[in-house]
């Protein structure tokens, strides 16, 4: 059995996955991991790697680090956090990535 902090990441990143999957045209899901390099926890939205956070510490400059770096192993230009707002619906998490990468976004 997983610990309670695996369960509860498990479950944000279910909640994610369905939160965008009703709102968004594209199929999106939840990555199931396997092997060396973890390309994010969300598949399915185009040119984007998301890793889902849900922690009480809010470390950003690690959470878009980790995602810049699936990112590069998804192959794609963007990676972003998701993270879990506490105490609050799925829809209320936040979503942060770097500076550079939202100006190359909307560029």
């Amino acid at each position: 059995m997983s610990s309670p902090s695996k369960r509860k990441g498990t479950a944000f990143e279910r909640a994610v996955a369905d939160y965008l999957d009703e709102r968004l045209p594209w199929q999106i899901d939840r990555m199931i991991q396997h092997g060396a390099f973890d390309r994010g926890d969300i598949i399915g939205v185009p040119d984007w790697a998301l890793e889902c956070k849900a922690t009480r510490e809010f470390k950003l400059a690690q959470f878009v680090d980790e995602a810049e770096t699936e990112a590069g192993n998804a192959g794609v230009p963007f990676g972003a956090a998701i993270v879990k707002s506490p105490g609050r619906a799925v829809g209320d998490a936040f979503v942060v990535m770097s500076l550079r990468q939202f100006a190359e976004m909307v560029a």
